[in-house]
């Protein structure tokens, strides 16, 4: 899967033990000045890295340096306790699964008692579900029964950048609670992927598949 920009630049800035300016990034990733800025402005404001304003040394801008921002002691202590979770990523994953469906379980808005023959429209239960637990989707698509939800991570951001795969099993689990509550017929009728954005500003990608038409395949 083609690695997004936006994480080259942080890969990049991080190998530079002396901090690197907007030119140096664009260069080493053969774009314009201002697309390097726009990523590094982004990744600024996520708190990923920090910026130092050199001293100018004669006419014109003053130099500004991009460095990763140092971990704070509490983040690395919840990687080291998300690590904790299982040995393997899968593992992870499925810990994770689970407690996303807690999570949306508690935050769940009371309905009235589910009619067992309606259908509610899947992606519209989903969006509304991970709105409430601040998630931002982003873009859906539906095509031949199958949907796709792009949404930024936003409460999971910091969680994401170093295990993505708890990331991807909290969402997950969110979604199948979703469904499952929603309505009798959409238990287990859909097969619920979640996976990093290719490229783009979200973060992930949900699938939801017919779960009849993967088993099939």
């Amino acid at each position: 899967m083609p690695v997004r920009s936006r994480d080259r630049v942080r890969a990049i800035v991080a190998e530079a033990t002396n901090g690197l300016d907007a030119h140096q990034v664009a260069e080493a990733l053969d774009v314009h000045v201002t697309t390097a800025r726009f990523h590094l402005n982004n990744l600024l404001d996520e708190g990923g890295i920090i910026a130092e304003t050199l001293r100018p040394g004669g006419v014109g801008r003053p130099r500004v340096l991009y460095r990763t921002a140092p971990a704070p002691p509490a983040e690395e202590l919840l990687f080291l306790l998300l690590r904790q979770l299982g040995g393997t990523a899968a593992k992870r994953e499925a810990t994770s699964a689970a407690a996303g469906r807690a999570w949306a379980q508690a935050h769940a808005q009371p309905t009235d008692d589910v009619d067992p023959t309606s259908v509610p429209d899947p992606v519209t239960i989903v969006a509304a579900t991970l709105t409430s637990l601040g998630f931002r989707v982003t873009e859906t698509v539906s095509a031949f029964g199958s949907h796709r939800v792009s949404l930024c991570s936003c409460p999971l951001q910091s969680i994401a950048a170093r295990n993505p795969e708890i990331a991807h099993g909290v969402v997950r689990g969110a979604v199948e609670y979703a469904l499952e509550a929603a309505s009798p017929i959409l238990d287990g009728s859909y097969a619920v992927d979640v996976s990093p954005d290719s490229g783009g500003d979200c973060e992930l990608v949900l699938n939801l598949s017919s779960a009849r038409r993967v088993a099939t395949e």
